[in-house]
């Protein structure tokens, strides 16, 4: 099975200049989360599922607890995060850091890993 999260809009601090250390960055994160958990299927009950909700609350709580310099380190620590769940077989994680350079509407990093 696989849990989508598209568009997880949050505002952060980000950045390796001191002039980004007061502006409040919008960044963009999608997750696509493979599990081979589906017994919920039948049950309809969450504890068979992996939890979305749980996910967003962990990602929200890592981005605004801590402050990143880049984006590719802020993309392995929310990977590393998701990947706790021993139920998911493989993460892949994409970040967008929106309106860094003009002309161009985001930036982003993607990583992807498969679970033991």
């Amino acid at each position: 099975m696989l849990i989508k999260i598209k568009n997880l809009r949050l505002k952060t601090i980000l950045g390796v200049h001191a002039w980004e250390e007061n502006i409040d960055r919008e960044i963009i994160i999608n997750a696509e989360i493979e599990t081979n958990q589906v017994t919920s299927h039948a049950s309809d009950n969450i504890d068979d599922t992996i939890d979305y909700d749980e996910i967003i609350f962990k990602i929200k709580n890592l981005v605004k607890s801590k402050r990143f310099k880049l984006i590719e380190k802020m993309t392995a620590e929310i990977m590393q995060e998701i990947m706790q769940d021993k139920r998911i077989s493989r993460c892949k994680i994409e970040v967008d850091k929106v309106g860094v350079i003009a002309d161009v509407d985001s930036f982003s990093v993607t990583l992807e890993s498969y679970g033991s």
